[in-house]
């Protein structure tokens, strides 16, 4: 017979940890399974370590917490990039910078990652734009802000979906084979700028 783990219960006041724990466990449950019919509240609710019953103080349906936690990859991801374009010192730096974390996040949050890019055709619809888009939208910023500094009047989305191909390559063939005698990733993404004509002229 199996036995739900116990939980602690949360002070008062961080409820919001314990949201973030059920959606990292449904996030996780869905990478495991690649579907969203598979996933069963229960599971999820042994996952995080709670009773079934906790998950309805969250969110109101088996179908809101999957889209929940399908999003909330995505918003951590996408706050991880937001941190590198802040902290880069120039447009150029920026992309760089942003490219460095995108690998950073993927390696090491594997299972966040395949739920972001392979959305499981079970998920329910969601009721807004998925916030993936954002980061996209983000991207193409960038790569606008760079063309423009370059004098360069290719389209940035054009360019933009380019470098998206190239980067997610990059983490997809490290995830896919990680033993393998690959090049840095830093290096890898050196070179993805230079031969797009986005890096800082000379």
């Amino acid at each position: 017979m199996s036995v739900t783990p116990t939980r602690t219960r949360n002070p008062r006041g961080e409820g919001d940890r314990l949201r973030a724990d059920l959606l990292d466990a449904a996030a996780d449950l869905i990478a495991e399974h690649r579907s969203v019919d598979r996933v069963s509240l229960r599971a999820v609710a042994a996952r995080a370590g709670v009773s079934p019953m906790a998950v309805y103080n969250h969110f109101a349906d088996k179908d809101e917490l999957m889209v929940a936690a399908v999003d909330h990859c995505w918003d951590e991801f996408q706050a991880a990039l937001a941190a590198a374009y802040l902290a880069a010192d120039d447009v150029y730096a920026r992309l760089r910078d942003a490219g460095t974390a995108y690998a950073r996040f993927a390696l090491e949050h594997p299972g966040k990652y395949r739920v972001m890019f392979t959305d499981p055709a079970d998920l329910p619809d969601r009721a807004e734009e998925p916030v993936g888009l954002g980061a996209f939208d983000q991207l193409v910023a960038v790569v606008g802000d760079i063309l423009e500094a370059r004098g360069d009047d290719r389209d940035p989305t054009f360019v933009a979906v380019q470098v998206h191909t190239w980067v997610h390559g990059i983490v997809s063939l490290i995830a896919c084979k990680p033993e393998g005698d690959w090049p840095s990733t830093e290096d890898l993404l050196d070179d993805l700028l230079v031969r797009l004509d986005l890096d800082a002229p000379p």
